[in-house]
């Protein structure tokens, strides 16, 4: 546990380190000058998000360099001389590693979204001197969400307060649809919406009223092109309760969730790769007792790296509809668990 503290620690700080002089013209302006404090806040933010990010790693290692030191030492073959079932002297890293799951977990469900949002936030108005976090003008086939309406926009425009193919959809608190909108395009004049070539359908239990106006006013959509655009958040600043909000109005109104469930079940099968760590590690790290640090170092970097890249093929298969959403958020632990076992029987030997 010393181990696994000092190195969670340190690959945390060598993150940050190495990103903020990657992006050092960011937080050192000849105009603004260089903010410590907000600098300070920026990565602090972040510091949750990282910690799921790096926990395999940091297990892994630990694994390798405790377990290692003990083998080269010969307590592993003391340990077995006396019989001691090597699974029974490492079940408390076992448990570790199932413990370091449930607090991954709850991190990455419903801590991570909101910190990630608070970082991203002081990086532009803090450190950048920007009046909101993002400023966006320009989107295709961006979806929104507002209180019981879904909203689509083929293209929306904060230079010219314009859209181009848009699709509302109202729902009732049951989640059923109430109402329907399709429009070729739409202008934002006088602060108020108003939309050509109007195809509206009412539902009233098995009723359908249809209506079509060539121009039409919709004073009840409050919100701007430019509002549209900047108060969107992104899939990975969402806690769960807002995440899963978006894939549930997204599905009754008939919209395409595959990012949106791609990221949710992501988000459950990632912290999982924990124990699964556990399970590649140990036998590896007996194996290696002879052959230094090193090795062991050079193994983790390796072995991290080919699940990072196998984790996003599969998440892009999935947000593209090549594969179902929880396929390919679980496909990649499914790969790295069927090559750890075979180890994990052979630990006793």
């Amino acid at each position: 546990m010393k181990l696994f503290f000092i190195i969670i620690c340190g690959v945390i700080v060598l993150y940050i380190v190495v990103n903020f002089f990657e992006n050092i013209d960011t937080f050192i302006n000849p105009q603004r000058g260089f903010k410590l404090y907000p600098t300070i806040k920026y990565y602090f933010y972040q510091v949750p998000y990282l910690f799921v990010l790096m926990l395999p790693v940091a297990l892994m290692l630990s694994c390798f360099f405790s377990i290692g030191d003990l083998s080269r030492r010969f307590e592993i073959m003391a340990i077995k001389s006396i019989g001691i079932s090597m699974k029974r002297a490492f079940f408390t890293i076992y448990l570790f590693s199932i413990l370091m799951t449930g607090i991954s977990l709850y991190l990455y469900l419903d801590v991570v979204g909101a910190w990630v949002r608070k970082a991203e936030w002081v990086k532009a108005v803090e450190i950048q001197g920007k009046k909101i976090p993002k400023e966006k003008t320009f989107a295709m086939n961006l979806t929104f969400v507002s209180g019981n309406k879904v909203y689509f926009f083929n293209a929306i425009s904060a230079l010219t307060n314009s859209s181009d193919g848009i699709v509302i959809v109202e729902l009732e608190k049951e989640g059923k649809v109430k109402r329907r909108i399709d429009a070729s395009s739409g202008k934002y004049i006088n602060d108020v919406w108003v939309f050509y070539n109007v195809n509206e359908r009412t539902i009233d239990g098995n009723k359908i009223k249809y209506e079509f106006y060539k121009e039409k006013i919709f004073s009840e959509i409050e919100e701007s092109p430019f509002e549209f655009l900047t108060e969107l958040k992104e899939l990975q600043q969402m806690n769960l309760k807002e995440l899963t909000n978006r894939i549930e109005k997204l599905k009754k109104a008939g919209f395409e969730i595959n990012a949106e469930l791609t990221e949710f079940y992501s988000r459950i099968s990632f912290p999982f790769m924990n124990i699964i760590t556990i399970i590649l590690s140990l036998p590896i790290a007996v194996a290696i007792k002879g052959r230094g640090k090193a090795w062991g170092f050079g193994i983790a970097v390796i072995f991290v790296f080919l699940y990072w890249g196998v984790s996003e093929m599969f998440r892009t298969l999935g947000i593209v509809g090549k594969l179902e959403p929880v396929l390919c958020a679980w496909i990649p632990n499914l790969i790295f668990l069927i090559i750890g076992i075979p180890g994990w029987f052979r630990i006793e030997k």
